[in-house]
């Protein structure tokens, strides 16, 4: 009996021009939660597709407990299983099949009676115990569907459970219920793997860390053992610069509003919401999952035409019923969802880039491709996305430059005020501050970003103001020098009753 349940060694794949692999070797020890480290295009999730038998790799050897798996074909669950960073949950299915789906002990016909215990056992301990198992998958939030993916990976009870971002569209909350799951899961004799982005949940979480940049294999160490500086310069060959932090660039006393709401609600999702921020200015709209911070970003963007209330833009009062009304009043959103509703994934990054912009790139309805190569290149490089990769689709990209193709998507317009919605969800910290750096440069030409998160670390790493939210009410505002992650957090999970500004 070796210390070690996992081996791989010397994993290669190339796919097409790109090797994505160079003779890694990686491996993970009994009753250990390891964490995988490096940048968008590192080679992470290429180890988890090979390891869940997705993709076959050019060569290299896997080994589960002493024995040799066949790379390149499905492993039992009961050995390996994995919960994907892009959800694969079949929303017609009702969350217990969901759950079930694929169990080695369901068989044949799926008597849902036999089960129902066990699923319920897993949605409790992910913190879903609100959740009737029968109900569609469907109509869970993006946060929920990331929780049942969650149990089902526990309810296979595999030896090596492989987790890619599984706190990406999760609050601070829900986070610390996932992680008392996975320390449980440890405790009780199975090993995990995490991937994140969000370097505080390597330290509190991991007990070694191996980095991975460019393919290969950087080193693995003790998690106890490094501070954020070095784990991150392993990550990205450099010491990581930091933008300053942005300042208004419209005094509050000037007079001067870019948009104002006045009694502004949606029925069960939030109420009253009076608010007024200046051309320039960065806002995190900050709440748990379901207390409606998340809903007023998508009033705005149009997405709930039933919202009530008034609601001002340059002093102007403008109806935001339907997502065409909102462009046409200067308003862009990037949703949360980027495989989803953010990009095109299977069109040409270049299509992507110019596709809210056609009639700029027309002449009497026909595109002009060097026109539209102009722009797209333009705006390319404004998101240090290499131009000579605009013909190939978005679906060849990283995640990191996924998202960024989805921010210069909604800012062709150059929009009056910009809508985020989780803008760094699974993106490596080297992309997120390029695109923090280009957030800030934004606000310097006057648009107005109002962003909804659930990263702390993002939220007082960016923004200059911070409304939180508790229950479908406004708590506070802070001003981003006077607040802690404490007094965040202690708003958004208790309120206090009493709305303030400090």
């Amino acid at each position: 009996m070796t210390d070690s349940i996992l081996v791989a060694h010397d994993l290669s794949k190339r796919y097409g021009g790109v090797q994505a692999l160079r003779s890694v070797g990686f491996e993970l020890r009994r009753q250990e939660i390891h964490g995988l480290c490096g940048e968008n295009g590192a080679g992470k999730s290429t180890i988890v597709k090979i390891l869940g038998g997705f993709v076959k790799p050019d060569t290299g050897t896997v080994t589960v407990d002493g024995v040799s798996i066949a790379l390149g074909e499905r492993v039992d669950p009961r050995l390996i299983s994995i919960v994907h960073q892009e959800l694969s949950i079949v929303p017609h299915l009702s969350v217990s099949e969901n759950v079930m789906l694929g169990a080695p002990e369901v068989g044949a016909i799926y008597l849902r009676s036999r089960f129902d215990a066990i699923v319920r056992k897993h949605l409790d301990a992910v913190g879903l115990s609100h959740i009737d198992p029968s109900k569609p998958a469907s109509t869970l939030s993006l946060a929920e569907r990331q929780l049942v993916e969650i149990a089902r990976g526990v309810a296979r009870g595999a030896k090596v459970l492989l987790l890619d971002e599984p706190t990406a569209t999760l609050s601070d909350a829900e986070i610390s219920r996932v992680f008392s799951v996975l320390r449980t899961l440890r405790d009780a004799g199975t090993s995990l793997v995490i991937i994140s982005h969000r370097l505080d949940e390597i330290f509190a979480l991991t007990d070694r860390v191996t980095v991975f940049r460019s393919g290969q294999h950087v080193w693995t160490r003790r998690t106890d053992e490094l501070t954020n500086d070095e784990l991150v310069r392993a990550m990205i060959g450099r010491d990581l610069v930091r933008g300053d932090h942005a300042t208004s660039r419209v005094p509050r006393d000037s007079g001067t509003l870019r948009i104002r709401t006045r009694n502004h609600a949606l029925a069960a999702r939030f109420k009253a919401f009076d608010l007024a921020f200046a051309p320039g200015e960065i806002v995190a709209v900050v709440g748990q999952l379901g207390s409606g911070a998340d809903a007023f970003i998508e009033t705005l963007a149009g997405l709930h035409p039933a919202y009530t209330g008034h609601i001002e833009l340059d002093g102007k009062a403008v109806l935001l019923h339907s997502i065409e009304a909102a462009h046409a009043e200067g308003i862009a959103y990037v949703p949360e969802d980027r495989a989803g509703k953010g990009v095109f994934l299977d069109a040409p990054i270049g299509i992507n880039l110019t596709s809210h912009i056609l009639p700029q790139v027309s002449t009497r309805g026909w595109i002009s491709s060097p026109v539209e190569h102009d722009r797209a290149s333009s705006l390319a490089g404004e998101f240090q996305i290499d131009p000579s990769r605009l013909p190939h689709d978005v679906s060849t990209l990283s995640g990191g430059n996924q998202q960024k193709v989805a921010i210069a998507k909604a800012v062709s317009t150059k929009p009056r005020l910009l809508l985020l919605n989780e803008p760094t969800r699974g993106v490596d910290i080297g992309a997120r501050a390029e695109i923090y750096t280009r957030i800030r440069k934004l606000t310097e030409g006057g648009m107005t970003v109002i962003f909804y998160s659930t990263d702390l670390e993002e939220i007082m790493e960016v923004a200059e103001r911070i409304v939180t939210v508790y229950r479908g009410s406004i708590v506070r505002f802070w001003e981003r020098e006077t607040a802690t992650n404490d007094d965040i957090l202690h708003d958004i999970l208790h309120g206090s009753g009493i709305l303030e500004a400090v």
